[in-house]
């Protein structure tokens, strides 16, 4: 759609009895022609009394282009939804330098009003987006009906902004200013803009036809079009080299692609391989927007300094004025018993930590194993007691019979206490960092380090198990008391267990991108969850009223 260009000394000095009388005709007498819902029927009214009821766009040109322009401008508006800019451009004729203001009163008057409607629109959307939030959280909670599983997401919702806050930017002539900073998450939405806009420049692609499997070395005609092919997606950078050998040019940048789709790094070209090289763009796409739809739903800024746990990219960062200073592979919960996405603050680290085991596990799991093998309390070091305040152990007469009548969960509260106690077989490892919260979930060791040579890490029953858990406690290690530092070493050459309080708390997020930035290059990751599946199918109806449908990228 064409940006109408306005004369802006012109408008920045019209004056109209006819236009204003008008308006304020409407306002007082018309409110369908305002909306037709009394929610934004009473912030429009409440724009133009701020104004003393007159025009808040016909006679201000600078906010007038300001706002014509972010309507234009993928930054804010990504999904080029119309936002009443058919309706402003169908009004487009009566703006000139011989127009009669007063004949052409109504018309102008509703020209003003749908400029109105347009900036409360995209300020809406900027941020919540056109996303159906609760539909969202009911197809959440649908899945303990269907599958039993417990799927959580503390969404951090946002109101529209207000009447005061919106004309405050007209008043200021700050339209874009005021824009931009309703925009959650910066940093990361301009790393998703700019991939976005990268995805959506690339266009169709032609198909590579896959021959056989190739190493580095191998020469054969296709090569050439793969070269052709990640040079376009920027994996490979040597432009020039679009020859049909198998070199070390191509060979890095296969590394960096497959890398950034979480591919088996087996320095092939494969089916594989071809098969994600043909992918449509336009997945791609998708797959970015619903990401910045996520962010609506994220605190609007992460603190200068905390733990991130993005949980489709199986890791966790700790972050540092926007930077990571350490990064780890991360096990995360399956996709029955997904990792809870929330917000809390690590308080306490625990050495050499005793497990409670949870009920539900020991329903789920512990019952299960018993059955199969008798002695799997004594290998496994797990202690069995009578109920949470007895300390009498009853391990040695503990059998699966006692469990049995618990498996159903209507069968109430299991009367045992299940621990396991510290050693290199403890599930936890030999460290937890604590952050308390009502999912009682936390980031610890694990004695089973090959899990982290998995492509999936999707193995735990939502704790999250880290690859380097000793180097994560050195970089918190200023948060601890110097006496307390003093006891660390002496307490990992025992099996006792030692709480550590923080002298000042550490923010944790718990995240769900399946599309980031790393290092300048996109990286897409598989959509575990099917949480950005439920963001799709809850878009909104647009003008049309048609639902926007989308594919998987995996």
């Amino acid at each position: 759609m064409r940006l109408i260009l306005l004369l802006g000394f012109m408008l920045s000095t019209l004056y109209s009895t006819g236009l204003d009388n008008q308006l304020r005709s409407i306002l007082k007498n018309n409110p369908y022609q305002l909306s037709s819902h009394a929610n934004e029927q009473s912030i429009i009214r409440a724009l133009y009394k701020k104004n003393q009821n007159q025009p808040l766009w016909i006679g201000h040109a600078q906010n007038l282009n300001a706002l014509k322009e972010a309507l234009q401008n993928p930054y804010f508006n990504y999904k080029y939804k119309d936002f009443y800019q058919s309706q402003i451009e169908q009004h487009a004729h009566l703006l000139h330098n011989q127009m009669d203001l007063n004949k052409n009163s109504n018309e102008l008057a509703e020209l003003d009003i749908f400029l109105t409607r347009a900036y409360m629109a995209l300020a809406d959307f900027i941020v919540q987006s056109d996303i159906d939030w609760d539909m969202v959280q009911n197809k959440l909670g649908a899945l303990k009906e269907e599958k039993d599983i417990t799927a959580n997401w503390e969404m951090v919702r946002k109101k529209s902004p207000s009447a005061s806050k919106l004309f405050k930017a007209i008043r200021d002539q700050n339209i874009h200013g005021f824009l931009e900073s309703l925009t959650p998450l910066p940093k990361l939405h301009k790393d998703l803009i700019e991939a976005l806009s990268f995805y959506q420049n690339i266009g169709t692609l032609p198909r590579i036809k896959y021959g056989k499997d190739l190493k580095l070395g191998d020469q054969y005609a296709y090569v050439s079009d793969v070269k052709k092919r990640l040079i376009v997606t920027g994996d490979l950078y040597n432009k020039d080299n679009t020859h049909d050998i198998f070199d070390e040019d191509l060979k890095q940048a296969l590394y960096r692609y497959k890398d950034r789709f979480k591919l088996a790094q087996n320095g092939l070209i494969d089916k594989i391989t071809v098969y994600y090289l043909n992918k449509p763009m336009t997945l791609m796409t998708e797959s970015i927007v619903t990401n910045l739809d996520k962010l609506k739903v994220f605190p609007n800024k992460f603190p200068k300094e905390y733990i991130q746990v993005n949980i489709p990219d199986f890791s966790t960062d700790y972050m540092k004025y926007g930077t990571s200073l350490l990064h780890m592979s991360t096990v995360v919960g399956r996709d029955v018993r997904p990792t809870p996405i929330f917000s809390s603050s690590m308080s306490y680290l625990v050495l050499n930590p005793t497990w409670n085991i949870p009920e539900n596990l020991v329903r789920r799991d512990l019952s299960v194993a018993l059955s199969e093998d008798p002695n799997y309390l004594v290998d496994h070091n797990i202690h069995a007691f009578k109920g949470w305040s007895s300390k009498k152990d009853i391990t040695k007469n503990f059998t699966s019979d006692m469990l049995l009548p618990y498996q159903d969960p209507d069968a109430g509260h299991i009367p045992y206490r299940f621990v396991q106690y510290p050693g290199d077989d403890n599930a936890l490892g030999r460290i937890k960092f604590m952050f308390p919260n009502k999912y009682s979930v936390y980031l610890h060791d694990t004695d089973n380090k090959a899990l982290f040579e998995r492509r999936y890490l999707v193995y735990s029953s939502g704790c999250m198990r880290l690859e380097k858990p000793f180097e994560l406690l050195e970089v918190i290690k200023s948060r601890l008391r110097s006496r307390d530092i003093a006891l660390i070493d002496k307490y990992r050459d025992t099996l006792k267990t030692k709480h550590i309080n923080f002298t000042k708390k550490l923010p944790v997020h718990t995240t769900y991108f399946t599309v980031f930035k790393r290092n300048s290059l996109t990286y897409f990751r598989k959509d575990i969850y099917e949480y950005d599946r439920f963001i799709q199918e809850s878009q909104k109806q647009d003008n049309n009223g048609q639902f926007v449908q989308t594919d998987n990228l995996y």
